[in-house]
């Protein structure tokens, strides 16, 4: 199979040649950046290597300034012991001011221009023009999505609620921030009960600051006989699916979780049972979506659409069906029906046909639900019907303990007392447990909690 994965780790490879390195040996020590191609034909001829096909790499990839910018970040990078750089890879971390960002990236050039040969300065110059170009976007987005959210115009996917057993939770843990590079944002211990609560993030939570605006995690311990008071149980969470550039794969094994699919992207289960997709990609926010199964597909994205205010924006389609003649049958006029899957690429988990994506804002920019039907699907090719995991050629994992999960408006009591329709029931109006932030708790009618949380009230959690 022709192949191509560019910014792929060796755990994304979809091919059976080796890795080609894309510097010069002397400039990497340790861990390479990794390239992929795949021989032209079928057989994977490795004496035959592919070139890349430009139209298939993201616009700009291999551009002059970021080879060049790559190289000599790498090369500064190499020489992190030496008293004439002093630079520690593990303190370049990403900026969380704008201004901040700035104001090192001048320091940055004055000291090429004192010296335009510093290769160490213009590794980190390169670093640090691509941080401010992503601030600066995402400062545009926090400050558009703050001011929708406050006016009432719009809502946010803030965070989801997952319940964890005690005797699983540290590798839980270890499991979204070593394996998949999340931090641990806030954490806190239940008095009563004495179990913990740690939010991972991929960056800070608010809307208030240049990096903010970053989905979060919230996992809560619980044994069989001691857990929080606030905690319900709830249906399981198909699966959360992330993209990302780096995934370590040797310490997402070490925190327990298997690795059931790693064709193109991974399809992994967390030590506590829940299913994560991770791809190969750039998003703002690395946390792409959430997916629930649900009965009746049509009532749910109608409740999620005309009651929460999310927008519908993207649907799978069916399987595409027709009557071929084939074969020798075919030759003496007799038919059969002949199904087609909806189009996928190799490299992004398949969603099951007829599964609808909803969220409030771009699909790149914003967390998305993803509604998955629930129950056998019919594929008109085969004889029997199968389970829409089955049917799309995906393990069928155990979900995890789900709780809530939550999103910020302007009035979440408000909300919540139109949210009681539909089958929908609302549970709480006041002090949201778990978090503290006043609003309202309401179950769909596929008994998924969700939390509508005051904004403002949010933002003085934190």
């Amino acid at each position: 199979m022709l192949c191509q994965t560019p910014l792929a780790m060796q755990s994304f490879a979809p091919c059976s040649q080796g890795p080609t390195r894309t510097q010069p040996a002397s400039l990497i020590r340790s861990k390479p950046t990794l390239r992929y191609t795949c021989s032209a034909d079928e057989t994977h001829d490795a004496a035959k290597p592919t070139l890349y096909d430009k139209s298939k790499t993201p616009s700009g990839f291999l551009s002059r300034r970021n080879v060049l910018g790559g190289i000599a970040l790498t090369a500064a990078l190499e020489r992190t012991g030496s008293a004439n750089a002093g630079y520690n890879p593990d303190l370049l971390q990403p900026c969380s001011s704008l201004d901040q960002c700035r104001k090192t990236l001048r320091g940055i050039e004055k000291n090429l221009e004192a010296d335009p040969e510093d290769v160490d300065s213009e590794g980190l110059k390169y670093f640090f023009e691509t941080e401010v170009e992503r601030l600066e976007k995402n400062k545009a987005f926090v400050d558009s999505t703050n001011k929708a959210v406050k006016s009432g115009e719009n809502k946010f996917i803030q965070r989801v609620v997952i319940a964890v057993e005690s005797s699983k939770f540290d590798d839980t843990v270890d499991f979204w921030t070593k394996g998949l590079g999340m931090k641990i944002n806030r954490k806190s211990t239940d008095d009563a009960s004495g179990m913990r609560t740690v939010f991972v993030t991929y960056g800070a939570e608010t809307l208030l600051e240049d990096a903010g605006g970053n989905f979060a995690i919230q996992l809560v311990e619980s044994t069989s006989t001691s857990q929080p008071a606030w905690l319900v149980s709830g249906p399981q969470l198909k699966h959360i699916q992330v993209t990302i550039g780096n995934v370590r794969l040797g310490n997402i094994v070490d925190s327990g979780a298997e690795v059931l699919y790693s064709y193109g992207y991974l399809e992994l289960l967390a030590p506590d049972g829940t299913r994560v997709n991770s791809r190969v990609g750039i998003r703002r926010d690395p946390i792409e979506l959430l997916c629930y199964e649900v009965e009746d597909i049509d009532a749910s994205v109608r409740y999620y659409e005309q009651v929460l205010g999310m927008k519908v924006l993207e649907t799978t389609p069916p399987f595409e069906c027709s009557q071929v003649k084939e074969g020798i049958l075919g030759a003496f006029g007799f038919a059969r029906n002949k199904c087609v899957p909806p189009p996928y690429s190799t490299f992004s988990p398949r969603n099951v046909p007829g599964s609808v994506l909803l969220s409030y804002g771009d699909k790149k920019e914003t967390v998305g639900i993803l509604l998955s039907p629930k129950g056998p699907i019919y594929n008109p090719s085969e004889y029997t019907p199968k389970a829409a995991s089955e049917a799309m050629l995906v393990p069928a994992v155990p979900g995890t303990r789900y709780q809530n999960l939550a999103i910020l408006t302007k009035d979440g009591a408000e909300l919540g007392q139109k949210a009681e329709v539909d089958g929908a029931k609302v549970e709480l109006v006041g002090k949201v447990p778990g978090i503290g932030v006043r609003g309202a708790v309401v179950r769909d009618a596929n008994g998924f909690a969700i939390s509508l949380l005051d904004y403002d009230d949010f933002e003085k959690s934190l």
